[in-house]
């Protein structure tokens, strides 16, 4: 009896690719940096790779003059979730996560259309944070080049 052979197709393709613009700012009281302004992750086999960290480390600079004590907050927006233009296949941004130091930078797991709070405190501050991301790579992507835009919000509130 002939076996049929099983073979795996590795998505190869699969590449995303997510693009940060600075948000609003409230008056002259604060100034915000981030460097780079795109990221990527490379393709990789879900088997020996569940994740896959960018290839670049983002820098946050900030400052803020917050005379009167209140609370300031950088946040990261994604505009929805990582789409390939060519094929129209999708991925849940939620697929994607950050490590952050030093404090008062925080970790987080990007959602669309939801700010989520990367860095937060009621101090006069000028900090500089890095931003490590991280893609869950799954078998069940199909293969594409993705992106979406993340927007970065420094606001004192």
């Amino acid at each position: 009896m002939n076996k049929t052979p099983i073979s795996r197709i590795f998505p190869a393709g699969i590449f995303v690719l997510l693009l940060f613009a600075a948000g609003s700012l409230y008056g002259q009281r604060a100034t915000l940096s981030i460097s780079p302004t795109s990221i990527s992750f490379a393709a990789a086999d879900p088997d020996t790779s569940p994740t896959i960290t960018a290839g670049q480390v983002v820098t946050v600079t900030m400052r803020t003059q917050n005379s009167s004590g209140r609370t300031w907050q950088l946040t990261l927006r994604a505009n929805g979730n990582l789409s390939d233009a060519t094929t129209t296949a999708t991925i849940a941004i939620s697929n994607v996560s950050w490590t952050a130091t030093p404090s008062p930078f925080q970790a987080g797991t990007l959602a669309a259309g939801v700010a989520q709070i990367a860095a937060a405190d009621k101090d006069n501050d000028i900090l500089t944070g890095y931003l490590t991301f991280v893609f869950k790579n799954l078998w069940t992507y199909w293969a594409g080049s993705y992106t979406q835009t993340v927007t970065v919000t420094l606001a004192i509130y």
